[in-house]
């Protein structure tokens, strides 16, 4: 056999095996993509983190440009319909520092319920928004006063990277793919995806899901009138009940390492168990109502937080119950679907049992279900900066903080260091907020934002200084952070 022939047959033998291992996969053609933005600052995600990276960016001299896949910003904040609180009394970052404030300024300029000015906002130290289109007006408004750019309905797909650098980002909008180049790049996506689709390590936590509803027409006095007839502490037939139901003792979920169950079902005793009943059980034992669902091997779909009934001005005495969902990979597009199915699915059977057996639900509606279901975490940059668990709960302080977290007022002052959004491999690149390697321990509506506001200040820097994120003088950076209303402390 001669050589070429050799060489061509070894050739169809390489191209068979790749063929048989890829299967599953299709070969797209080589195309050209245009440049719809070159920008300085690109921002990737408009929820409370991305708000504050563009403002940062912007306010700091940045050509910016925000990428949002939706059209609206505020992110989970309104697509799932989960937070209506931007801050917590006695937590920190409080609404007094930094774009917070900004925030509040314009919440009370608009005349949202609760907020005659300034100072009653300030004074509560939290900010109720119930109308769910108040904080997306908002932040739109702000972005667009500070100059930056947003391109909404366009979906990040991918990276072009070369020499640890990204130079532009691939979105998918509806009328087509493009690029946008940028000198600093922003993943505010809350699971790291342009971090982990440019070739950064990452690491995966426990997603910790859920779909949001809102219930309109709950009468609370009369349902608040039945809480308080009820005991306090559960029926012991319903752990009975329950363990029969699962086959395995009901005994502590713990959310982070390795858990005794594989949801939360104390929770569900505490907190359910009462309120719903014996009816309940017995709707269960019918068939006429589930328990949890299945998701592939792992995934648990049910319902465990409470009714969280509360009268608003607005929209008058509503209920917002939420599916909790456990053992779900987020990176799984297939299996995310089927959860939020089977959330809405879960959601419209308790929304008839409640109305035929809780008080005050008797004329109660599912109005509302979030456009999309939430993880609290799942993957998240990885680094040396990540703090351990009982760390953010503790006084730490690090030389390049950038933000103060405090989680109660009875917590320590945890010093979040800037290091934690450096994504190693891609150097011109940060991660915030739960794509940060603080991933789930990060994730607090106060701190997204001012961690986006410390990110697009440092893009913005790199810019200007020609160097990158990493070597931005941190003295320099917490300088302008205080000027812009953080406070950090002297170093």
């Amino acid at each position: 056999m001669s050589l070429r022939l050799l060489m061509g047959v070894l050739v169809i033998v390489c191209i068979g095996c790749l063929c048989a291992q890829g299967k599953g996969f299709v070969r797209e053609p080589p195309r050209k993509t245009p440049v719809l933005y070159d920008a300085d600052v690109v921002v990737i995600g408009g929820g409370l983190s991305g708000v504050g990276a563009a403002l940062g960016a912007a306010r700091t001299g940045a050509n910016t440009v925000l990428v949002e896949r939706t059209g609206y910003l505020r992110g989970w904040l309104r697509g799932t319909g989960m937070g209506n609180v931007l801050a917590v009394p006695g937590w920190r970052p409080a609404l007094n520092e930094g774009v917070l404030l900004d925030f509040t300024k314009k919440m009370v300029k608009l005349g949202a319920e609760g907020y005659p000015d300034l100072e009653t906002a300030l004074e509560k130290q939290d900010l109720l928004v119930t109308n769910p289109e108040i904080l997306p007006h908002a932040f739109q408004s702000l972005v667009i006063e500070a100059g930056a750019e947003i391109l909404y309905f366009s979906t990040y797909t991918d990276s072009i990277v070369r020499n640890r650098k990204l130079e532009a980002i691939i979105v998918e909008t509806p009328v087509g793919r493009g690029a946008i180049r940028g000198k600093v790049f922003v993943d505010c996506t809350g699971l790291a995806t342009v971090a982990a689709e440019s070739g950064a390590p990452v690491k995966r936590s426990l997603a910790l899901m859920g779909l949001a509803s809102w219930m309109s027409g709950v009468d609370v006095q009369r349902y608040e009138a039945y809480f308080a007839s009820l005991p306090t502490e559960p029926d012991p037939e319903a752990r009975e009940w329950l363990e029969k139901k699962l086959g395995y003792p009901v005994t502590r979920f713990a959310s982070e390492g390795e858990s005794e169950m594989d949801y939360p079902w104390d929770d569900w005793l505490a907190r359910n168990s009462i309120i719903l009943g014996k009816k309940f059980r017995d709707a269960v034992d019918r068939g006429e109502m589930p328990l949890f669902f299945r998701i592939g091997e792992k995934g648990v779909v049910s319902f465990i937080e409470g009714l969280k009934v509360i009268e608003f001005d607005i929209t008058g005495g509503i209920a917002r119950p939420r599916t909790y969902i456990t053992g779900v990979d987020p990176t799984n597009i297939r299996e995310v679907s089927e959860a939020h199915i089977r959330s809405a699915e879960y959601l419209f059977k308790l929304a008839d049992f409640l109305r035929d057996n809780v008080p005050g639900f008797e004329k109660a509606q599912l109005t509302r279900l979030a456009n999309m279901t939430i993880n609290r975490a799942g993957r998240s940059i990885k680094n040396d900066a990540s703090p351990d668990s009982e760390d953010i709960n503790t006084a730490v302080q690090h030389d390049d903080v950038i933000a103060i977290l405090q989680r109660g007022p009875s917590k320590g002052d945890y010093e979040v260091p800037f290091g934690s959004m450096l994504p190693e491999k891609i150097d011109n690149l940060l991660a915030v907020g739960k794509s940060s390697s603080g991933g789930i321990k990060f994730r607090t509506h106060m701190l997204s934002p001012i961690m986006g506001q410390a990110a697009g200040t440092a893009a913005a820097l790199a810019v200007q200084q020609g160097v990158l994120p990493r070597n931005v003088p941190i003295r320099q950076l917490q300088s302008q952070l205080r000027d812009a209303g953080i406070p950090l402390p002297e170093k």
